[in-house]
């Protein structure tokens, strides 16, 4: 039986071209379909989220992919929170303003050793008390001195009125508690006998570790000229 060589050789290539190009389709189908991991990183990353966490914990965003917006809210919500203070009732309206009164520089109570200084109470519209001790145009705040009058950071304490606007507190930062008796709207006078009382725990302790403490029922004078709302 003879052998047809061309027949055979051309089926063998035409078999072997079919193969070829089964196995190029099946590649660019890979290609098309599966994406490399490096690539799929890179676009889970511009979600904020990897896939990875998306599947296993589907709840939980990292903080890098939460929005501007939603940040910018949070700290918009804790500043509002902060200056969010209550203004002082009706009927304390007319205690609004600056009192001032000449002290002796004692030292404790002032933090000046010679002569006279000047304290200086604001009871502000939003219940805050700005106070200070001026001596030779020296502030003093907390019992320490400031260079000048101009470059001054007030300590903020809270002040009230009791409805029968027959006293004013000062509460401070530190626990203190100041009680002034209304003469009037013009007029207050450091209550010595509450500041002292045995019922001020708080007062007592303070004083005891060196807290300024007055030694005079000073009374101090509104100043009708000095205008809040400037």
């Amino acid at each position: 039986m003879k052998l047809d060589v061309s027949s055979c050789t051309l089926s063998s290539f035409f078999k072997f071209g079919l193969m070829l190009g089964g196995v190029g389709l099946l590649q660019a189908c890979d290609r098309h379909q599966v994406k490399p991991e490096q690539e799929l990183q890179a676009e889970s990353g511009q979600e904020g989220v990897k896939i990875s966490a998306a599947n296993s914990q589907p709840d939980v965003v990292p903080v890098s992919a939460k929005s501007l917006t939603q940040v910018a809210g949070q700290a918009t919500l804790r500043a509002e929170t902060e200056s969010n203070l209550a203004v002082v009732p009706d009927y304390a309206k007319d205690f609004i303003g600056r009192y001032y009164t000449e002290i002796d520089c004692d030292g404790n109570f002032a933090p000046c050793n010679e002569g006279k200084a000047e304290f200086i109470l604001t009871l502000m519209p939003d219940g805050t008390v700005h106070r200070s001790i001026l001596q030779y145009g020296k502030v003093f705040i907390d019992n320490a001195k400031s260079s000048t009058a101009s470059n001054i950071t007030y300590r903020k304490d809270r002040w009230f009125i009791n409805p029968e606007r027959t006293e004013v507190v000062v509460s401070r930062k530190e626990g203190a508690s100041f009680y002034y008796t209304i003469k009037d709207s013009n007029h207050l006078v450091m209550n010595l006998d509450k500041i002292y009382s045995e019922k001020e725990r708080i007062n007592r302790e303070l004083f005891d570790r060196g807290y300024p403490a007055p030694s005079k029922a000073y009374e101090l004078v509104k100043d009708t000229t000095f205008d809040i709302r400037k």
